[in-house]
């Protein structure tokens, strides 16, 4: 359901930055709405505006560049179908989340995400944008997400993919990272293939992963794995507030 601000805005995100942050309805925006939905926005204030389109609509890409958005990242979705219904193990040195491992993983999260479009935006402090991920990775172990697997070395974790069910038969592949030293072991793709059996396991049909264009590794990752993309999004920030307006 729309907004009659032409915008929602974002708990969590607000909470956790510090600034009040909404995202823009992108079935709502364009230049005969722009002027409107930030004069709501400033009157509600909101210090930041996030918005996503497609990125084959040029009419509102335009719109985006006229009304002061900055572009911060290229989304692309991918997906893949997954077996379901067959019996599924896990390969040797992958397996789901243990409490002991959330210390390690946390330590991981800090250094892996900055491809994201947070670190991307200089109004967000790297630090913080370091504490998003630390936090998101703990909150996906202790129950945000469906379940996280982890591969090892040793004993030692050494990356991790969160799986989260939005509906029944659709899975997503949400964090992904590989500790720094770790890279070029296999880890990735051993736990890629493991998030989707183990997804499919749970009744996922399809499996989607989203990632940033500028992320060349990760695409590869994908697509070796037989993910195909179906969406490309244009993601872009908006500062409203004086303090923070670039």
């Amino acid at each position: 359901m729309s907004s009659p601000s032409g915008f929602s805005l974002l708990a969590w995100d607000s909470d956790f930055f510090g600034h009040r942050i909404a995202r823009v309805d992108a079935s709502e925006f364009g230049d005969g709405s722009a002027e409107t939905i930030l004069a709501n926005a400033r009157n509600d204030s909101i210090d930041c505006l996030y918005l996503l389109i497609d990125a084959g609509s040029s009419e509102q890409a335009r719109a985006a560049a006229r009304a002061g958005f900055e572009l911060v990242d290229i989304r692309v979705t991918r997906e893949v179908e997954a077996s379901r219904g067959d019996p599924f193990a896990f390969p040797e040195n992958v397996d789901l989340c243990r409490p002991e491992d959330v210390p390690r993983l946390r330590a991981i999260a800090r250094d892996s995400h900055r491809d994201s479009r947070f670190y991307y935006d200089p109004s967000f402090p790297s630090g913080r944008c370091d504490d998003l991920y630390e936090t998101w990775i703990e909150n996906s172990c202790t129950g945000n997400a469906a379940g996280v697997v982890v591969a090892r070395s040793g004993e030692s974790a050494v990356g991790y993919v969160t799986c989260e069910i939005p509906e029944a038969g659709l899975g997503n592949l949400g964090l992904v990272a590989v500790a720094q030293g770790e890279a070029g072991q296999g880890h990735g793709g051993r736990m890629v293939k493991a998030a989707v059996g183990w997804l499919g396991g749970q009744g996922c049909a399809h499996i989607r992963v989203v990632t940033q264009a500028r992320n060349v590794s990760a695409a590869r990752l994908y697509e070796a794995h037989g993910f195909r993309t179906i969406q490309v999004e244009n993601s872009y920030h908006l500062w409203l507030s004086e303090e923070e307006s670039r």
